[in-house]
């Protein structure tokens, strides 16, 4: 069997959206997958402060 990992970083959840589309078509192609969010790093404060985030 086949293994994926998709390994991603989201700030606005655009990307978040991009790696489960890899995921369900890993997944569909019969691989098992893995889907990983590294975690965020910037100081909460920041993150509060800016709305898009």
């Amino acid at each position: 069997m086949t293994r994926f990992a998709v390994i991603y970083y989201s700030s606005t959840g655009s990307v978040h959206d991009l790696a489960e589309a890899y995921a369900a078509g890993a997944e569909e192609a019969g691989a098992e997958v893995r889907l990983r969010r590294v975690a965020e790093l910037v100081p909460h404060e920041i993150v509060e402060a800016n709305e898009a985030w």
